[in-house]
C-alpha cells in the first residue's frame, strides 16, 4: 500500500477527470516508466490501481469488456503477468486497460471540490487522504 502524497492526490484526480492506462499513471514516482526504478514504478502503479478497483473510485472503460466485473486480484495478476487469453503481453496490456474514475470517485472528489483541473495544482489535501486511507488505497 502507498502513502498518500501528492502525487497519489494528483492521479485521483486524474482519474475523475479523463480515462487513464496504468502507463499514464504516477509519471513523477521513481520517475515513472522511463525511471531508473521502472519494477518500483509498477509495483507502486498496480497497488493504487488495485486499491481503487477495490475501493469502486475507478473501472475499466467502457469498451473493455474483457475487464469489466474482474476482480481487482485478477486485474492484478493481468499487470504482473499480461492476458494471455486476450494475447497481450504484460507492456501491451500497460497500454491496452483503460480505467476511469466511477461516480462514486466524483462525488467523493466534489464533495472536497477536488473536482476541475485546476485542482491538480492545489496543495495536499489531508481530508482526501484520510478517506482513502479508510478505504484502504492508501495509508497516510
Amino acid at each position: 500500500m502507498l502513502k498518500f502524497g501528492i502525487d497519489i492526490q494528483r492521479q485521483v484526480i486524474t482519474a475523475n477527470l479523463d480515462d487513464f492506462s496504468p502507463n499514464a499513471m504516477l509519471p513523477n514516482v521513481h520517475g515513472g516508466q522511463y525511471g531508473m526504478t521502472p519494477q518500483k514504478w509498477r509495483t507502486d502503479v498496480i497497488s493504487l490501481t488495485c486499491g481503487m478497483l477495490a475501493a469502486e473510485l475507478i473501472e475499466p472503460l467502457p469498451g473493455m469488456e474483457a475487464y469489466h466485473g474482474k476482480h481487482f486480484e485478477k486485474i492484478r495478476e493481468i499487470l504482473q503477468h499480461g492476458d494471455a487469453e486476450n494475447g497481450f503481453d504484460v507492456d501491451l496490456t500497460w497500454n491496452v486497460i483503460h480505467f476511469y474514475g466511477t461516480k462514486k470517485l466524483h462525488d467523493l472528489l466534489e464533495k472536497l471540490q477536488l473536482d476541475s483541473w485546476e485542482t491538480i495544482h492545489d496543495e495536499l489535501s489531508p481530508s482526501l487522504g484520510n478517506i482513502l486511507a479508510e478505504m484502504h488505497v492508501v495509508y497516510f
